[in-house]
């Protein structure tokens, strides 16, 4: 289901129409239309205001779950488990395909990430599979997959100046990457993190 299909049918249980919807979310009805149609990708900001004039929260919207940091209980769907990220000093990303990991339920990615190091603890640890939604950019502040070169690493992203700061989740034992100018162009965002699978 497309998140253009939740709000309708939101919409459709609360008895809102679309230009009541739009009001109420104070964003063009001509934009929203699109937004349901698929035509477009709503920012950040658009879907807050969306799911508040839905009384429903961002997740809903895009079929995300929370997931508990146990086994977690897998369904038929599985995405390609792609080498290693690092959560600490970046890593040669392995492209070469080690196996396949189940999705828990109602989770959309697209591939998984072996995570390495200890920088995004106590959010992600090191050995967890993080699941990623494959896309080119990440609003502030989302976790995101990001290339280096040629290297990868896991961080939530900030933008700055000219450039971009990667913060790492463990601010005590890391610090931030900073990256402006020309060597802000060697950044490439793979996804977002949209849950992990983690084994206990």
């Amino acid at each position: 289901m497309t998140v253009g299909e939740r709000i309708k049918g939101l919409m459709k249980e609360k008895g809102i129409s679309q230009n009541q919807l739009a009001r109420s979310a104070q964003i063009s009805q001509s934009g929203l239309s699109s937004i349901i149609n698929g035509a477009s990708s709503p920012k950040e900001s658009t879907m807050k205001a969306i799911a508040g004039a839905l009384d429903c929260t961002v997740a809903d919207l895009m079929g995300e779950v929370a997931m508990p940091a146990n086994i977690l209980q897998m369904i038929s769907g599985a995405v390609p488990l792609v080498g290693e990220i690092a959560c600490g000093t970046p890593i040669l990303a392995q492209e070469n395909i080690e196996g396949r990991v189940d999705l828990p339920e109602g989770v959309r990615a697209d591939f998984a990430l072996r995570c390495k190091g200890t920088s995004m603890e106590p959010l992600f640890m090191d050995g967890d599979l993080v699941l990623i939604r494959q896309q080119e950019d990440a609003d502030d502040g989302k976790v995101a997959a990001v290339l280096i070169g040629n290297e990868a690493t896991l961080k939530r992203i900030h933008r700055i100046p000219d450039g971009l700061m990667l913060l790492p989740e463990n601010a005590a034992e890391f610090a931030p990457q900073i990256y402006q100018g020309e060597e802000a162009s060697s950044i490439r965002i793979l996804g977002v993190a949209v849950g992990y699978v983690r084994m206990i």
